[in-house]
């Protein structure tokens, strides 16, 4: 035990806000370790580095462990001088040895505790017993005294002989004045006194949970971040297989359009545009040379004797026909002209930019290539002829007029005898050619020439 002077003013305070640590008598200052940074990645040190701080700032210094007095064989602690922060005082060996009998024994939880160098309970909060020893008679005038980080001020024992104190951990300092007839001034005698903390809250322990529960939020940060990139990853997939089955399901549909539109505005036998689509091409062929001032010719075509055939040799003969006559047709037809199935065995072609007489000629060219050759078909090979009426767009003909004209013509050509070409408003045939040897009817065979004519 030390003795020392303190000023009689000074504040009942605790040690722990003080940063110091506690330390031997005549040792150096301990300095905090920093905890160094470990080989993680560059956002893990800042995170360790970080909360190594506020471990060290946020943890209680009063639990700071101090240096063991070598001298100290049961570990107890003493205050530097720094951490005491006395006032000036004199000090003689003489009111030190009179007064190193005034504490008799010392107990934490009951247990009795040397106190040369120091008093060190714990760990946890415990019951601290100080007892005074029995002064000689007359030696001592008045004792006062304190615990610093318990008590506000100065007690006087009096013929007490005995202080308990309810000490939760942390440092304290308990001090003695003693004022004596036989030395002038008053004697202070000063007893560091230290509760270690339960393990769990030392400062190495809570540093090392902050420094774990700091690895737990990076392990679950990367286990979160690898999750979200699987998500992300297996969400792509379903919207990749998602858009293709769209765009499947939109080329499906878009087949499906084209085939209902086709189907509407094309002829199941032949191929050809139907007797609506036609029209409808009609109508804006003749808006456009309306607007631009150029010609469109219209061609009416129609198989001669197509009702013998049929009723002959059966309607899959005159398909068989009607398919063969629509190719050679679409043979000769220009890349911007346009056929369709008027009806029956009638056929109905466009013409745009085409004049009446270039349109009797191209009529020529359609009629040559139906007459061409025979047909061959299952009951045998068939020669087939046309009639064909041409008529002209004029000015402010609505598109009905048109094809009454072509028509009209058309009838002309069959009066005139089959096989030719009449122009709308003409009399005598544009052209008229019969092949030579061409046989009469739609048969080959001379046995069947007579029911033919009956046709």
């Amino acid at each position: 035990m030390r003795a020392a002077s303190v000023r009689f003013d000074d504040l009942a305070r605790r040690t722990e806000p003080e940063p110091e640590f506690w330390a031997a008598a005549g040792s150096p200052p301990v300095r905090r370790r920093t905890l160094a940074p470990s080989a993680f990645r560059a956002l893990s040190v800042r995170f360790v580095t970080l909360f190594s701080f506020l471990a060290i700032f946020l943890t209680p210094t009063g639990y700071a462990a101090g240096r063991p007095d070598p001298a100290n064989q049961n570990g107890h602690f003493e205050l530097s001088a720094a951490a005491r922060r006395f006032g000036s005082h004199e000090h003689s060996d003489t009111a030190a040895s009179h007064t190193a009998s005034l504490i008799g024994q010392v107990r934490f939880n009951q247990k009795p505790i040397a106190f040369e160098h120091g008093v060190t309970g714990g760990p946890g909060a415990g019951d601290l017993e100080i007892q005074f020893a029995v002064p000689p008679s007359g030696a001592l005038d008045r004792l006062d005294y304190r615990l610093l980080g318990f008590d506000t001020e100065w007690k006087e024992a009096g013929k007490e002989r005995t202080l308990h104190y309810r000490l939760r951990p942390g440092h304290y300092e308990f001090a003695l004045q003693a004022a004596s007839g036989r030395l002038k001034g008053s004697v202070v005698e000063s007893l560091p006194i230290t509760v270690t903390p339960p393990y769990w809250q030392t400062a190495r322990v809570r540093t090392l949970c902050i420094l774990f529960l700091l690895l737990l939020v990076l392990l679950l940060h990367r286990l979160r971040v690898r999750f979200l990139k699987k998500h992300n990853l297996r969400l792509q997939e379903a919207v990749n297989q998602t858009r293709a089955e769209l765009t499947l399901t939109a080329r499906t549909a878009r087949d499906a359009q084209e085939a209902l539109k086709e189907q509407a505005l094309k002829d199941g036998l032949t191929g050809l545009w139907n007797r609506r689509a036609i029209f409808a091409m009609l109508e804006k062929e003749i808006y456009r040379a309306q607007r631009n001032r150029f010609p469109v010719t219209v061609v009416m075509i129609d198989l001669d004797h197509f009702k013998r055939i049929n009723d002959t040799f059966g309607h899959p003969t005159g398909d068989e026909v009607l398919r063969e006559a629509s190719a050679r047709l679409t043979e000769v037809m220009r890349p911007y002209d346009f056929i369709g199935r008027y009806g029956g065995e009638e056929f109905l072609v466009v013409l745009p930019s085409c004049s009446s007489h270039h349109g009797v000629q191209r009529a020529e060219e359609f009629r040559r290539a139906i007459a061409a050759r025979p047909v061959f078909t299952a009951a045998g090979q068939l020669n087939i002829t046309c009639s064909v009426g041409v008529a002209a767009y004029d000015e402010a003909m609505p598109p009905d007029d048109l094809i009454h004209r072509a028509d009209e013509a058309l009838y002309h050509a069959k009066r005139m005898g089959r096989n030719c070409v009449c122009a709308g408003n003409q009399n005598k045939p544009a052209n008229h050619t019969r092949p030579v040897g061409r046989v009469e009817g739609p048969l080959e065979d001379p046995s069947r020439g007579d029911r033919a004519r009956a046709g």
